[in-house]
């Protein structure tokens, strides 16, 4: 697996031990750090990603996480996805404040529902994902999008409140073509 993806100008030895070094920090995070995050297959996750308690959190195969991502929402995440730096994961009715005469501070909490991020995903830097929405499978999210709803697969989404920019493939054969082999 360290081979499948180099970066520019690394050897293959470079690869490996940064492979390993990954495995290892790997582990210590979700077994040590994070306990409450499950995870099944390779995952690379920096030191400034912060997983908020009582979340709870399942992710999948070959997940890679930027700089300074925060997941403060219950979030589950499939298969082949990756985020850029800073990316927030944010409870969407953490605060209600439609109740007369009771202050945000002190109104109830709503409802928040898990977040899905299906298989094969890319999120932009910056961009803020609501809870309780679903990224459909091969979808992209443009760098400091605000998803408040959910993305149907394999389209582009970007801006705040996130709209859809284009589809990802020239039509729908080549959109079910690349979701059937993913």
């Amino acid at each position: 697996m360290p081979s499948e993806n180099p970066m520019p100008g690394r050897g293959s030895f470079a690869c490996r031990v940064n492979y390993l070094m990954n495995k290892i920090r790997t582990w210590y995070c979700f077994n040590i750090r994070w306990p409450w995050v499950k995870y099944s297959g390779f995952v690379r996750v920096r030191h400034d990603t912060r997983f908020y308690k009582g979340m709870h959190v399942e992710l999948g195969d070959r997940v890679q996480f930027g700089a300074y991502n925060e997941i403060a929402c219950d979030l589950i995440v499939g298969n082949q996805v990756l985020t850029g730096s800073h990316v927030l994961f944010v409870g969407k009715n953490d605060h209600t404040f439609g109740t007369p005469g009771v202050s945000i501070w002190k109104g109830p909490r709503g409802e928040n529902r898990p977040t899905v991020v299906e298989d094969d995903v890319w999120i932009g830097s910056g961009a803020i994902i609501l809870s309780g929405v679903r990224i459909g499978k091969g979808a992209i999210v443009a760098a400091g999008a605000v998803v408040t709803r959910d993305i149907p697969p394999c389209e582009i989404w970007g801006g705040n409140p996130a709209v859809k920019i284009k589809d990802r493939f020239a039509d729908e054969a080549q959109k079910q073509l690349h979701l059937d082999q993913v």
